[in-house]
């Protein structure tokens, strides 16, 4: 039995976190690994959650007595990591704490950032110290490959048992975003790619699942320009989500910036048609006019063409469905990843 010590976010939004539980349930009653989660985010009291700045310094020394006894009861340590910040204070204490006791680290990147992160000499120190890097898109392989680091590309999965496929003929013209709302996911120009949708489909609905720092904008955006058709979801649960993919019919993505989305391979999995900028890594999941369409980033008249084509051209969006259902189970299923964690889990233990 391999024992792996997984240090990344535990109770954070994002896809880290979903990841993170993904390979800890998906090991769970594994015979061959054990995977066992170290939150980078470890539980503190909510009020004290709310203040930035003061729960970093309560998280910090937590993280590390936990890291450390992680560290000590495995074979070897598999690190998700973002860029800068996060990478100072819980990347590099588990690397090398790792290296000191003679653990091999695995240091699984998942940042589209990445170019303007690892162009600093002392970061890329810091990921040499790593026995293996791991990507989980193209993308990032060749943006570290730029800089002299070589590494494994090993996809995000996709839990099809809670996003569940379901037939869509005829398509509804009922948009899902389900981005962080932040700048750069831009989901303003996804709303008003939808309020130039509901001028030729006055029947057209956006869901917005998701919060941030930008929702009140978001919200006076709606407000000021009266757009109908607008729901504002918040934050949701990932167990909770493929509720709302059922709930919808296209799912939209506006993002600048962007590496590997859980969303785009949850819609092929869902039977979701997907219209998204080719920001980051994207291009490496969805190509094109084979399983998504793409339009220009910030050009939302541009993406309500594209839903529009998809609601007027039924067999080019029955072909994107199946495309990308087929994808979803040769690349993204549990059975496709788990082959591939096991054998560099394997290698990476017995170099101990």
């Amino acid at each position: 039995m391999i024992r792996i010590c997984l240090v990344a976010p535990g109770w954070m939004i994002g896809g880290q976190a979903v990841e993170a539980r993904t390979l800890v349930e998906g090991f769970a009653n594994d015979p061959d690994v054990r995977v066992t989660l170290q939150p980078i985010d470890p539980r503190i009291p909510a009020w004290l959650a709310r203040l930035r700045g003061i729960r970093t310094l309560v998280r910090l020394p937590l993280y590390l007595v936990g890291l450390l006894r992680g560290i000590l009861r495995s074979d070897a340590v598999h690190v998700f990591t973002a860029a800068f910040w996060p990478f100072l204070l819980t990347t590099t204490p588990a690397i090398l704490l790792g290296r000191l006791l003679g653990r091999p680290v695995m240091v699984n990147y998942r940042d589209g950032r990445a170019r303007d992160h690892i162009k600093y000499r002392v970061v890329r120190w810091v990921l040499r110290r790593a026995d293996v890097l791991v990507f989980p898109s193209g993308f990032l392989r060749d943006v570290f490959a730029e800089f002299g680091l070589a590494g494994i590309v090993v996809s995000n999965v996709v839990d099809t048992s809670r996003f569940v496929y379901r037939e869509r003929s005829p398509l509804r013209p009922v948009l899902l975003s389900c981005r962080l709302l932040e700048e750069l996911y831009a989901v303003e120009n996804t709303i008003r790619a939808h309020q130039a949708v509901r001028r030729r489909v006055p029947d057209a609905r956006l869901l917005v699942v998701g919060d941030g720092d930008r929702r009140t904008a978001l919200e006076a955006l709606v407000r000021d320009e009266q757009i109908e058709g607008v729901e504002f979801i918040g934050s949701v649960a990932h167990q909770e989500m493929g509720e709302w993919f059922q709930r919808a019919d296209i799912l939209v993505n506006s993002s600048r910036i962007d590496n590997m989305p859980h969303c785009l391979i949850e819609a092929f999995a869902a039977g979701m048609p997907v219209v998204t900028t080719p920001s980051g890594g994207i291009p490496y999941v969805v190509q094109n006019l084979r399983n998504g369409l793409h339009v220009p980033r910030d050009d939302p008249q541009s993406m309500a063409d594209a839903i529009m084509r998809l609601l007027d051209e039924p067999p080019l969006a029955a072909n994107l469905i199946r495309t990308g259902r087929e994808d979803c189970d040769a690349k993204y299923s549990w059975v496709a990843v788990r082959r591939q964690w096991v054998s560099l889990y394997s290698a990476l233990a017995s170099s101990r």
